[in-house]
């Protein structure tokens, strides 16, 4: 993946946790490394992190998917 690559599959997942109701309201760090995505920040439910995780699976260009999102 160039660089371009790398910063469209990071768009394309802030995109689509901004689209999604579970996960619109929440402040999500996106980061990708040669397909490999982490995800930081803080949610207040369990359920918002395994969505965020969820829909970031689901996109294209995903390997893998690392959370680190923190339940407050």
């Amino acid at each position: 993946m160039d660089n371009y690559q790398l910063m469209e599959l990071v768009e394309r997942v802030t995109e689509a946790l901004l689209r999604d109701p579970r996960t619109r309201n929440s402040v999500i760090e996106v980061a990708n490394d040669r397909g490999i995505v982490t995800l930081k920040g803080s949610v207040e439910k369990e359920a918002i992190s395994q969505a965020a995780e969820e829909i970031t699976r689901e996109q294209e260009g995903v390997i893998t998917v690392i959370n680190e999102i923190k339940v407050s």
